[in-house]
């Protein structure tokens, strides 16, 4: 039996986008993910297009440093970046997790390396896709409030630009990287599909891309409500203001009538 290694890993989501052409020339190109190589001092680096960059045995350190070296190729940088991280172990009986989180490999060979770094890059654009939708949910909790206390007066150029970012960053992303689609690698290794499925399960891949929709939905739905209500309102003032010059008109001509 080959003795085990602990390593960690770590996923940091850099910008909308990342031109991996650039950098196939660093390692292979593996289906879904292109191989960085070996790092300075140690550890192995995939990059996706969709933004993310994943070290496995390296300190957070170290990956920032190579993220930084990724600058130039990347494109709409995140002002924050995303940061995941987990444990490996490598040499274990069998592929799997332990109770405490912990990701079990029997070898590090490339594919289970780059299948680990997937799925944590994909957990990172998750974390990303909550954060912002929390954000956005938060944000129109204002017009709700004042809607409770019957207050139609919404600030309608506010309310769309916010729900328009929010549908806008989960459409471009969504359009990158499907979540909770299985990775184009075990075409070329089916034997590696417990494992996929041991990964998307220990960080919740599909219910989490499944709770997305939902809070997606909630915000198209909430947005909806509030730009009908304000359209409403809008439509019955141009009403009033009509019924008011019409009034005006007969009651400046019936004085007229009457008033020689």
């Amino acid at each position: 039996m080959m003795e085990s290694t602990t390593l960690s890993v770590h996923a940091l989501l850099l910008a909308e986008r990342l031109d991996t052409r650039a950098l196939e020339r660093r390692g292979p190109v593996l289906p879904g993910a292109l191989s960085l190589g070996d790092l300075p001092g140690g550890g192995r680096a995939f990059a996706f297009r969709w933004g993310a960059v994943v070290t496995i045995g390296t300190t957070l350190e170290q990956a920032e440093a190579l993220a930084a070296q990724l600058r130039p190729h990347l494109h709409e940088p995140l002002d924050v970046p995303g940061h995941e991280t987990a444990e490996i172990i490598i040499g274990a009986a069998e592929d799997g997790a332990d109770e405490a989180g912990t990701i079990l490999l029997r070898d590090g060979t490339p594919a289970r390396l780059a299948l680990v770094a997937k799925a944590l890059a994909k957990s990172a654009v998750l974390t990303h896709q909550e954060e912002m939708l929390a954000r956005t949910l938060d944000r129109l909790e204002a017009p709700l409030e004042r809607l409770r206390r019957g207050q139609l007066g919404l600030p309608t150029r506010l309310i769309v630009p916010l729900i328009g970012e929010a549908i806008s960053a989960r459409a471009r992303a969504s359009a990158r990287v499907d979540t909770a689609a299985k990775p184009d690698l075990l075409w070329d290794h089916p034997e590696l599909a417990p494992l996929h499925a041991t990964l998307a399960a220990e960080w919740e891949l599909e219910e989490r891309t499944e709770a997305l929709a939902g809070k997606l939905e909630m915000v198209r739905e909430i947005s909806e409500t509030l730009l009908n209500l304000t359209e409403t309102r809008r439509s019955r003032l141009l009403e009033l203001a009509v019924v008011l010059l019409i009034a005006t008109e007969v009651a400046t001509t019936l004085y007229g009538l009457i008033v020689p």
